[in-house]
């Protein structure tokens, strides 16, 4: 009996020790999926600059993880930028919004600055340089600075004043102040961008700072995911 008894207390013991474990997972099962990371975003309405009144995006959470591709077919060829998330939640959902209104297609690039800042300016609708969508939006947790060659960032007035304009950064310019958030880079056709930069600005539009109308055009054709 005793003998009997010991077998069945090992027996025992043996299934303790494969119990799964509290807060491990039992060993062949999948582990629960990461939470994706939210941002709260407001968009609310403005009237005091031009614009083409666009309904804004969804308000609350956004995503703050994953990228995507943005295909532009231009007058002077393709080219992609891969839009990020994680670095500036509000402006992606934004950007990306605007897309499926269409609101960048037939738009052209209105701005081109060729003295200690580098970029290439696009995205007003009303082609003023002042325009937007019809709503501004802040992207607190967005990441800015280190606006690099192929760098593609929001452009604004200050916090709060984000709508529709971006630029293009084609020479690392660390002079810019870090308040445009960074939406994300041009992965493909950067040669696009170089086309327009080699034609300078139309002559009697430049401006303290080195900036003018781009003398050679970018219009967006059709704007899309790649």
């Amino acid at each position: 009996m005793a003998r009997r008894l010991l077998v069945s207390a090992l027996i025992l013991l043996t299934t303790a020790c494969t119990t799964a474990v509290p807060g491990r997972p039992v060993a062949g099962s999948t582990p629960p999926a990461e939470p994706i990371p939210t941002v709260d975003c407001q968009y609310p309405l403005i009237n005091d600059e031009p614009m083409r009144r666009m309904t804004p995006p969804d308000e609350g959470p956004v995503p703050a993880r994953g990228t995507v591709t943005i295909r532009f077919d231009t007058n002077r060829g393709r080219f992609d930028v891969e839009l990020d998330a994680a670095s500036a939640p509000c402006a992606v959902h934004s950007f990306r919004h605007l897309i499926t209104k269409q609101l960048y297609n037939t738009s052209s690039c209105h701005r081109l600055t060729v003295e200690e800042l580098w970029v290439l300016q696009c995205g007003d609708p009303t082609g003023t340089g002042a325009g937007g969508p019809g709503y501004v939006y802040d992207d607190p947790t967005a990441r800015t600075g280190d606006y690099r060659r192929g760098v593609v960032a929001m452009a604004n007035a200050g916090p709060g004043t984000n709508g529709s304009q971006f630029f293009i950064v084609y020479q690392d310019s660390p002079v810019i102040g870090p308040d445009f958030p960074v939406l994300g880079r041009v992965t493909l056709g950067m040669e696009v961008v170089d086309k327009v930069v080699a034609g300078g600005v139309v002559p009697g539009t430049e401006q303290a700072g080195g900036d003018g109308e781009p003398a050679t055009s970018l219009e967006f054709l059709v704007v899309q995911p790649a």
